[in-house]
């Protein structure tokens, strides 16, 4: 029976450092463009400033006097007819 050599070590991938050196500068490069999208994206703080919450009119509800109204009218004018 023929063994394999069996190690107790995991296997490590050996990295080029021009692949690492590469993998970092791509990073760097996303980074730098995220920060220059964000910055040219960004609202214009010199334009007048928008109102943009809603207008919300609530309806009022008129509740029913308990008083009697009273007539402007003289008693004269408001007396039945004779007759």
């Amino acid at each position: 029976m023929t063994g394999r050599r069996v190690s107790r070590e995991p296997y490590r991938i050996r990295r080029d450092r021009r692949e690492l050196a590469l993998a970092i500068a791509v990073a760097a490069l996303i980074v730098l463009v995220t920060a220059v999208a964000v910055w040219l994206l960004a609202p214009n703080d010199d334009s007048p400033a928008v109102d943009t919450t809603p207008n919300i009119t609530v309806p009022t509800v008129s509740t029913p006097s308990t008083e009697t109204p009273v007539s402007t009218e003289s008693p004269a004018t408001t007396a039945a007819p004779a007759g």
